[in-house]
């Protein structure tokens, strides 16, 4: 009797070992969903494309719950082919956060042209510090890895030596208040357009600054943008149709105390 049920647990061990196992390996490989810290809008659930090496990013196309029709016209903008700074826009807008956290990523919904090569628009993160503006970080989109149309893009806060890409993400400090200011970063001619969000601006929030005759002065919406952890957007459906690994591990570990449940009743009984 002894060694059946001793021959019985050796069994169960092989068995169930390499299955928890595989449960634990697979929670451990789902990919964390993100936290957004702080934001004016909600970005797209939609399928990732990841791009990018010196200056890495990922972009999503909108999806159904997103309107992006308007947009800050040229939110940066280069007038020749050597890209300087006397002609061109900026787009500028502030926000004050309600609580403390570190974010790595900015999420923007925009759209690229370069029609003389690859340029880079930049992102500047800055904080106001009295009656100065003091600069936290920024990030880089090359223009050439968003195709044609509306993306929404995904950015880490940090910049890039040659091919490797240096992450410094950001602290914000509850009750205090950032801006966020776009900028020439580098390349040839071009312009990017940042799309504004349905929340409407409040007075000097938002706005537009341009040597172009026409286009300066304050933005009726805010540009749409999101501060996250750079986690994974794509939420898996909530179906209870198939357990997720935690729950079969559970439900192992259940059917093994049953299991050494019956074997004692059984040896006692004998």
């Amino acid at each position: 009797m002894f060694s059946s049920v001793t021959a019985a647990r050796a069994a169960w061990k092989a068995f169930a070992a390499p299955v928890v196992a595989c449960g634990l390996a697979v929670t451990a490989a789902t990919p964390a969903a993100a936290t957004i810290f702080f934001g004016n809008y909600n970005p797209s659930n939609t399928a990732a494309t990841s791009a990018g090496v010196g200056l890495p990013l990922v972009r999503r196309a909108p999806d159904a719950t997103q309107s992006f029709d308007t947009a800050a016209s040229n939110s940066t903008y280069c007038a020749n082919f050597f890209c300087t700074f006397f002609y061109g826009t900026t787009v500028t807008t502030t926000f004050t956060v309600d609580s403390t956290f570190v974010a790595s990523h900015l999420i923007v919904p925009i759209s690229t042209v370069s029609p003389y090569g690859n340029r880079r628009a930049g992102f500047n993160i800055e904080r106001l510090d009295g009656a100065d503006w003091v600069g936290l970080g920024f990030m880089q989109v090359e223009s050439g890895l968003v195709p044609a149309g509306i993306h929404e893009v995904q950015v880490a806060f940090g910049n890039s030596s040659g091919s490797t890409f240096n992450p410094a993400p950001i602290q914000f400090v509850d009750g205090s208040t950032y801006r966020i200011r776009t900028n020439h970063a580098a390349g040839a001619a071009g312009f990017m357009s940042w799309y504004l969000s349905d929340q409407a601006a409040a007075i000097g929030q938002s706005f537009q600054r341009s040597t172009q005759p026409g286009v300066a002065g304050p933005l009726a919406y805010q540009p749409a943008f999101a501060l996250t952890d750079g986690g994974d957007l794509v939420y898996a459906p909530k179906s209870g149709a198939i357990p997720e690994p935690a729950t079969w591990v559970m439900m192992i570990a259940g059917f093994a105390s049953i299991g050494a449940a019956l074997r004692r009743r059984r040896l006692v009984a004998a």
